[in-house]
């Protein structure tokens, strides 16, 4: 008997030493389509169909030669494949229509979406939608304000140029159960008021989500403005430079918090290590030739709470421009990897 006993206690001891605590990290992804501004009626099984079959040889190649806009029905391909090859846990896109939704729905198999068109709350305008692999999260719950000073109905701020809207998906981790709450939007692109009331709103209800899950809040977003200079307002606001804006009484009441002071998020390129950032640095390309960088600019971000419990291990800013084909958007993608818990093997 105490031979057994003696067993069990060192089979025990070994199981304990030879445990593995492991990282439980998610890759996610933030990336404006560019909205569907040549529609047509070409249907995905059209576009494989018109693919080539072929290799073409080096000689055969005009290298970057269709820098101009090509219809979504052209691009959704590109931008498909993009994403499945990075495999992103979550997938935040912006000025995405909803024909193009319901593409990336279709193509992207093992995924999932929450969002809405921030025209209506249904269908209509752009979503700022959150894709989510269902073999890696799970979801909890979701909803979505608007931007402006009646953030539960379909509306803009004053000035304006559109109704602007955020997404607020609550997830956990499949392996561990790690809590984590994604916020997906894009800002105005005339006003800058409407960028600080928007960044006010989003830090605030992020504060509310931290403390609610007390888990891990990140934010997505093409944020219409570079992070320093003359429109960098919503920036300075969501990223703590500079205090928030007066807003809505019955949001702030809804979503008051012991934090609603204290939180804001963190650019997550500004504390990657430098040996892991990686890509380019200017998100916004536009439909350029290469070489053609006037207009670029890193406008697009993914950040995360200062609640903590969250570290950056990676950040890439992607490519959009192939040398044998087209622009997939206007914007490049934004990848990271961050680590929101662990577990024991």
């Amino acid at each position: 008997m105490l031979l057994n006993t003696c067993l069990i206690a060192l089979s025990g001891l070994i199981a304990a030493v030879s445990a593995t605590v492991v990282n439980d990290t998610i890759r996610v992804q933030s990336y404006n389509l560019r909205y569907d501004s040549k529609s047509n009626t070409i249907t995905p099984a059209k576009t494989f169909a018109s693919l080539n079959k072929t290799v073409a040889y080096d000689f055969e190649l005009d290298y970057y030669s269709t820098y101009s806009e090509q219809a979504w029905s052209t691009r959704r391909v590109e931008v498909a494949n993009q994403v499945l090859f990075n495999a992103p846990d979550v997938l935040c896109v912006q000025e995405a229509l909803v024909r193009q939704v319901r593409d990336l729905h279709g193509l992207l198999d093992g995924y999932d979406y929450v969002g809405v068109g921030r025209d209506d709350g249904v269908q209509s305008g752009e979503f700022s939608a959150i894709f989510y692999k269902t073999e890696s999260v799970n979801l909890v719950s979701s909803s979505h304000l608007w931007l402006s000073k009646t953030p539960y109905e379909a509306s803009k701020y004053d000035g304006a140029g559109s109704k602007r809207i955020v997404t607020i998906g609550n997830f956990t981790t499949t392996i561990a159960g790690s809590p984590f709450t994604a916020m997906c939007t894009h800002w105005d692109d005339k006003s800058d008021d409407a960028r600080q009331y928007a960044a006010s709103m989003i830090r605030y209800a992020g504060a509310y989500e931290a403390e609610a899950s007390d888990g891990v809040v990140l934010l997505f977003g093409d944020f219409n403005s570079q992070s320093s200079g003359d429109d960098s307002g919503g920036y300075e606001i969501v990223t703590g430079e500079s205090d928030m804006l007066s807003m809505n009484s019955t949001f702030t009441s809804d979503y008051a918090s012991d934090l609603s002071d204290s939180f804001a998020f963190t650019d997550l390129l500004t504390v990657t290590p430098p040996r892991f950032r990686s890509g380019h640095h200017a998100t916004f390309a536009g439909f350029y030739e290469i070489g053609d960088s006037d207009s670029f600019g890193r406008i697009d971000f993914i950040m995360a709470g200062n609640n903590g419990g969250w570290s950056a291990q990676n950040y890439r800013v992607e490519e959009n421009f192939f040398d044998n084909e087209y622009h997939a958007s206007d914007h490049r993608p934004v990848l990271a990897d961050i680590v929101i818990g662990s577990y024991t093997t």
